[in-house]
């Protein structure tokens, strides 16, 4: 999965008006604030897993565009499963003394989810970590916690312009 290829946007789509004007609706009501556009990967050489690996020179400096953040952030679907610290903090996370660390911090992440990359979202028939989303505007509407302010910006869009950003997903 690793070695796996993000799908390629839709660039006919992608330069349409509509679907530059959601592209831009995108980033004026917030969405971006999460699904960011565009990331770096480390150096290469940086030291990473607690000293035990570098990154090799063909992941360093690498421009990629996954819509993203790969952070934890409620959105009001979680599972209510706890995130174990091995998982959200790393492998030494046991051996780290945590001085504000409390119950109802750990507890936090059961509603959490990671940021899941929109790159290839197109071809997804059903969308959100739960599969429960049917449509892309079902998608958004769901977000709640966190992206709650984010969804009511949308709700006061126009009709024309929730879909204009629609047609930018769809792109992606």
């Amino acid at each position: 999965m690793r070695a796996t290829k993000a799908p390629g946007r839709d660039t006919i789509l992608a330069k349409s008006p509509r679907a530059v004007r959601g592209s831009g609706l995108f980033e004026s009501i917030g969405c971006a604030i999460c699904h960011v556009r565009t990331l770096v990967t480390a150096p290469a050489g940086t030291v990473i897993n607690g000293g035990t690996d570098t990154v090799p020179p063909a992941l360093g400096a690498k421009t990629f565009h996954p819509f993203g953040d790969f952070l934890l952030h409620n959105v009001g679907t979680g599972d209510g499963i706890v995130m174990t610290l091995q998982e959200h903090y790393g492998r030494r996370a046991m051996q780290v003394t945590w001085r504000n660390f409390s119950r109802t911090e750990y507890g936090n992440t059961q509603y959490k989810m990671r940021t899941a990359p929109l790159w290839g979202v197109r071809l997804r028939p059903r969308l959100m970590h739960d599969a429960a989303s049917l449509t892309l505007r079902d998608a958004v509407v769901r977000h709640r916690g966190e992206a709650k302010a984010v969804t009511d910006r949308f709700l006061r869009l126009s009709a024309g312009e929730q879909q204009a950003i629609i047609e930018f997903l769809k792109s992606l």
